[in-house]
């Protein structure tokens, strides 16, 4: 019974221990896409599995654009939802910068006419730069593979730059 206590005791004073840790992040981006040739806007969320590796999900919105594949009038319009995995790497105190890799889903619609739903792979890099203790700035640059829409390939980088709270 002794032992079964304290075995609680230290799992309790652990988790107390990493809740008083900054493991989340909610924050915004601002996008742009190379094949939908648009800018758009993101959230995400994160979470800080251990000071190295950080899990995020984001959601972008990429807005209409008229030409799309140098096809005029094409009115493209696109939405992905990611989860994406960083390793942190520090070059300085307040300074890092990851890999990422991830998967996610696309919808790309056209002229509200038809619309496509993809599975992608999220491959790329970043920078972050933490502000404050609480607050970070980051810049990055992934690679969505996404699989054809008839002859037209949809893959296409991804360049963000973003603002993160962290609690």
């Amino acid at each position: 019974m002794k032992k079964l206590f304290l075995t609680m005791l230290v799992v309790l004073m652990s988790v107390s221990a990493i809740a008083q840790d900054k493991k989340y992040g909610v924050g915004i981006n601002l996008l742009y896409g190379t094949k939908i040739k648009s800018l758009g806007f993101g959230v995400k969320g994160q979470y800080y599995a251990t000071e190295a590796i950080r899990l995020e999900a984001n959601a972008d919105y990429f807005m209409k654009n008229n030409k799309f594949d140098d096809v005029e009038d094409y009115d493209m319009k696109m939405w992905d939802v990611n989860v994406v995995g960083h390793y942190l790497i520090p070059v300085a105190e307040s300074m890092k910068v990851y890999p990422l890799a991830g998967v996610g889903i696309t919808n790309w619609v056209h002229s509200a006419i038809s619309t496509k739903t993809k599975f992608a792979v999220n491959l790329g890099g970043g920078f972050q730069f933490d502000v404050a203790e609480d607050f970070a700035l980051s810049a990055e640059a992934k690679y969505q593979i996404i699989d054809k829409w008839g002859d037209v390939s949809l893959g296409q980088a991804v360049f963000a730059i973003g603002a993160v709270y962290k609690f």
